[in-house]
């Protein structure tokens, strides 16, 4: 199911990177189809991009230590979580591999 760009066409992502400060990133998807394998590779690609920027020498919560993996993760499924839910359920059946 593809939503017209006019009516969605970015998410806006925020992580904490610290105590005292809050990142933001917007993930365009609006011009994607998320219910093709094609569409749901660009908005990985996007939301990776993305993530990749916003993970420079993020904590994981309650330590001292990096953890981009953490911090990649937790941007991937943010980004995911605030797909509208029919576009959620496209993207995931997008995503399952296709046995023959």
């Amino acid at each position: 199911m593809k939503i017209p760009a006019s009516l969605v066409a970015a998410l806006t992502v925020s992580l904490a990177a610290g105590a005292a400060s809050a990142q933001e990133a917007r993930v365009q998807w609006g011009d994607l189809d998320l219910a093709s394998a094609a569409g749901a590779d660009a908005f990985d690609a996007r939301v990776t991009a993305a993530a990749s920027r916003m993970c420079r020498g993020v904590k994981r919560p309650g330590s001292r230590i990096n953890d981009r993996a953490f911090c990649r993760a937790a941007f991937r499924d943010a980004a995911v979580r605030q797909l509208p839910g029919a576009v959620q359920v496209d993207y995931a059946l997008s995503r399952v591999p296709v046995v023959l």
